[in-house]
């Protein structure tokens, strides 16, 4: 069956915007909500959109923030867009039904803080927005050293996380235009885009605009002392060869250019440490973060989750991890767990008996990391008044090395697995996937819809409770557990 298009066009206060219907969804995309930022702007918080007379093209995504390719690109493929400093805009795809007060699905991107985009076709709303009646929104915003140096010969920080927020003030005060409804909007964040989330709820003027909200293997204590963010401005600056203050007109090819061998500098044998993190300024991001999120949380639905081998993703295929010694595994566990490093070792040969260096130090650093924020964070949402339900995602192709590893639920939330290229899913059966794909996308659309992920598909997924901690997992075979 072909497809059918029309343009399709939606008045705002703000002016007109003509995007396209295609098989019963509206999609409208590079819509800006921030005005365009001067030559003389960098590192500088942008600006609400102002009006515009005459009706905007909306028929094809922005440039997305500058930046180079990806270290997990490995894993999840590559992908070459334009890019632009100017960035700042939002893809909306809703269903064309003619439905208004529809639930919206707020989607906020990972990737370290230095790389992706939410127009990506990796996470094309299309399906979601027409079998789930939701609308689905993919947000564009700063990234890298144009999103998160802090100086104060620059910047006040936090750039990337105010776009975030501006984008979704956008939402809030015109998502009504497109069907939308205001009152129920739920954020998405996976890694960098689930700290994301985390630091918004914990932001009085976000997360009052703020319904439900979904945190995918996050690090919840990723941010940044002042001091220390300054400290990595002025090393960047060093290595760039010129004052801080002249960062702000430095080419962008200098900028990218400079923020690779930034990185090398923070990088360690087996280390997933992340270059550039929202900082605690005490204006976007206060330094009683944690018990700033746990407030904004009160009375929200919540899901939570993280995948069974994250770690997989930077470590398998690498050769000098695959073949660590003994005396290399307790270093690096000394490394990142201290006192801790026996405890977290014994339970990783417990857990899979025989397991090669690599697993070992795949699985004791998912262990702190990602499933051990996760936890630690429904621990937390137990204590308050709270909808939380947990998972861990299962699902890996029989043919990849990489496991159930870091954003291999992606595909399957947004069902664009034909979008992303080996090898992450390699070897995966179309149809098994499709199968998968299709319940998951019924459960967040369910959430999305009613702050409830429990549909007819499931098991009885129940919340978190203080000292019941079942989590559902996703496999081929869907069970409820309280097992690791």
């Amino acid at each position: 069956m072909s497809k059918i298009s029309t343009s399709r066009e939606v008045r705002t206060k703000l002016g007109k915007i003509k995007g396209v219907s295609e098989n019963g969804v509206n999609t409208f995309l590079g819509v800006p909500y921030a005005s365009h930022l001067g030559n003389d702007e960098r590192f500088q918080q942008a600006r609400p959109i102002e009006p515009w007379s005459g009706v905007l093209d909306a028929k094809k995504s922005g440039p997305i923030s500058p930046q180079l390719s990806s270290r997990l690109s490995r894993v999840m493929g590559d992908f070459m867009l334009p890019h632009d400093e100017n960035s700042l805009t939002l893809d909306i795809w809703c269903p064309d039904n003619g439905q208004k007060e529809i639930p919206v699905l707020f989607w906020i991107h990972g990737g370290a803080f230095i790389s992706g985009a939410g127009s990506l076709e990796w996470y094309r709303g299309t399906l979601f927005a027409k079998h789930q009646n939701v609308i689905v929104i993919g947000v564009n915003y700063r990234l890298g050293a144009l999103g998160f140096l802090c100086h104060p010969d620059i910047s006040s920080g936090n750039i990337g996380i105010e776009d975030q927020m501006l984008a979704l003030e956008w939402v809030y005060s015109n998502i009504e235009y497109f069907g939308g409804d205001r009152k129920n909007i739920t954020l998405m964040g996976q890694s960098a885009g689930a700290i994301s989330v985390y630091a918004l709820l914990a932001n009085k003027r976000a997360s009052k605009m703020v319904s439900n909200a979904i945190l995918q293997s996050g690090r919840y204590d990723n941010f940044e002392e002042l001091e220390v963010a300054h400290k990595k401005t002025e090393r960047f600056a060093d290595i760039a060869g010129v004052e801080v203050k002249a960062l702000k007109t430095l080419p962008l090819d200098q900028i990218l250019n400079v923020q690779t061998k930034f990185a090398k500098t923070q990088a360690e044998f087996a280390s997933s440490a992340i270059p550039f993190l929202p900082v605690i300024d005490q204006h976007t991001i206060r330094s009683e973060v944690h018990e700033d999120f746990l407030e904004g949380a009160r009375g929200k639905n919540i899901i939570l989750g993280f995948t069974r081998d994250e770690m997989h993703a930077w470590f398998s295929g690498i050769d000098e991890i695959e073949k660590a010694s003994i005396e290399q595994i307790e270093l690096v566990f000394k490394r990142e767990f201290t006192n801790d490093w026996n405890i977290i070792l014994d339970e990783c040969r417990k857990r899979r008996p025989g397991a090669s260096a690599m697993e070992i130090i795949s699985m004791g650093m998912n262990i702190s990391n990602f499933e051990g924020h996760t936890v630690n964070l429904a621990k937390r949402l137990s204590s308050v008044d709270t909808n939380t339900w947990l998972y861990r995602f299962d699902w890996s192709s029989p043919e990849s090395i990489f496991g159930a590893c870091h954003c291999i639920e992606l595909p399957f939330i947004f069902g664009t697995a034909s979008q992303w290229s080996p090898p992450m899913l390699s070897g995966g059966r179309a149809k098994e996937i499709a199968g998968l794909s299709k319940i998951i996308q019924e459960t967040w659309g369910a959430f999305a819809r009613e702050g409830n992920p429990n549909n007819s598909n499931l098991p009885n997924w129940p919340k978190i409770r203080e000292n019941d901690f079942n989590k559902i997992c996703w496999n081929n075979f869907i069970e409820v557990t309280n097992l690791i």
